[in-house]
């Protein structure tokens, strides 16, 4: 009897001590210093007495002017002695790749947990994730590189599409750029494809292909369509990379082509025209010019109101909104050239945020601008430099929004019941 009384007294001294005992949350960096676009691992362990009751909910770990991913299989299980008991936890690691060299904090951050406590509820906590600081340098060597590209390898192709020795005015061919660098997420890797302009060709750009495999792989496609003949050279393309085991500034490039067309060339323009000719155009343009004063002193009222009508369509338009927003980028205020971001956007794409519009659209550039835009609104800064240097990449970013047909109808009502 004297030994079934201690050890039920053993058992609720137990169960006292599970109800007490505090999930343990552990941050690690590994490496806590790391080159602008490599990674570092934020390794998040959480641990509990017993077990999960359900999967830990965790914070956003996004950071301004950086890019965190989680890889795919990131997260696994672990069993640990904490005293004398076996604590239950889940790791998971994020890779984290800072676009700029400066120092990076994160803290305030806490993971919502639940965990079995057997014969009641589940036990429920917010713990705290520790702080953590790592910074983000430019190697020596590497700091004349725009953009900033580093990793193991860098390899450029360009690959045609089409029987270019029987070339004729009417045919297409393809041009397939594709970038392959190891080491480095795709989305660091800048536009390949040149802009093509050809008297008599007209060009057509595909939305580029990113892939994150064994190799970060960006794919674009261009289709020429000739409709005269001529010869037309493609440029190399080049790009300038940092080679981080050899630590220098390499070039990878991929050799242009020259195409040749078969059938006559564009006719030039006419602009000679006999006087009899001119004579006629000129008659014609007095009477309807006449017929025009006449029709505007009637319809001037009409054509009044419908010219305001037009202009205010204008300015609630999307492409209005653009063009506010590529002047606001050549100020140093960036709470204006925010303030036009956001508005644009809205009209464009109505419910998504800046950054989303960047990730979606844009490429690397174009996030770390509005990764810095809103770090500097929330910092109260109150110039930002370089606004102006965003202007192509939006340009770019909306071509690629337009085509895709992602744009709101402007006249069309959305449903009462969604």
């Amino acid at each position: 009897m004297r030994f079934a009384l201690l050890a039920i007294a053993a058992l609720a001294l137990n169960v006292v001590s599970a109800e007490e005992v505090k999930p343990i949350v552990r941050a690690t960096l590994t490496p806590e210093i790391v080159n602008v676009g490599e990674a570092t691992e934020l390794t998040i362990t959480v641990m509990v007495p017993t077990w999960f009751a359900r999967p830990p909910v965790y914070p956003s770990f996004e950071l301004a002017n950086a890019i965190t991913r989680l890889p795919a299989d990131s997260s696994y299980p672990i069993q640990e002695r904490i005293g004398n008991e076996s604590w239950a936890g889940i790791v998971r690691t994020y890779e984290i790749y800072p676009l700029l060299g400066a120092t990076y904090r994160m803290n305030g951050k806490s993971i919502a947990i639940a965990y079995a406590n057997p014969g009641k509820d589940p036990v429920t906590a917010d713990v705290e994730v520790p702080e953590v600081v790592f910074r983000g340098s430019v190697p020596a060597g590497a700091e004349s590189l725009d953009p900033y590209v580093a990793g193991r390898s860098l390899q450029l192709s360009l690959d045609v599409e089409g029987d270019l020795d029987s070339l004729e005015a009417g045919d297409a061919v393809v041009l397939r750029y594709v970038a392959e660098i190891d080491g480095l997420p795709a989305i660091f890797l800048p536009p390949l494809a040149p802009e093509l302009q050809f008297d008599g060709v007209s060009v057509y750009n595909d939305v580029p292909e990113v892939d994150d495999g064994i190799l970060a792989r960006r794919s674009e496609k261009l289709t020429l369509v000739f409709e005269a003949g001529g010869e037309f050279r493609i440029p190399d393309l080049e790009l300038r990379y940092w080679n981080t085991e050899s630590n220098t500034i390499e070039t990878a490039v991929a050799a242009g082509l020259a195409i040749s067309v078969a059938g006559p060339p564009l006719p030039a323009p006419v602009s000679d025209v006999s006087s009899g000719t001119r004579w006629r155009q000129f008659t014609l343009l007095i009477v309807g010019m006449i017929v025009l004063v006449l029709a505007l002193r009637r319809w001037v009222p009409v054509a009044v109101r419908r010219y305001r009508e037009a202009g205010e369509r204008h300015r609630q338009s999307e492409q209005y909104a653009f063009e506010q927003l590529l002047k606001a980028l050549n100020s140093k205020s960036p709470e204006t050239a925010y303030r036009a971001l956001l508005s644009w956007i809205e009209k464009l794409q109505p419910g998504v945020s800046a950054r989303l519009f960047a990730a979606n659209f844009g490429d690397v550039a174009l996030c770390a601008a509005v990764e810095a835009l809103s770090a500097g609104i929330y910092a109260g800064a109150k110039e930002a430099a370089g606004l102006a240097r965003v202007r192509s990449n939006l340009v770019a970013a909306r071509k690629r929004c337009l085509a895709q047909g992602l744009t709101r109808r402007a006249h069309v009502l959305p449903p009462l019941n969604p």
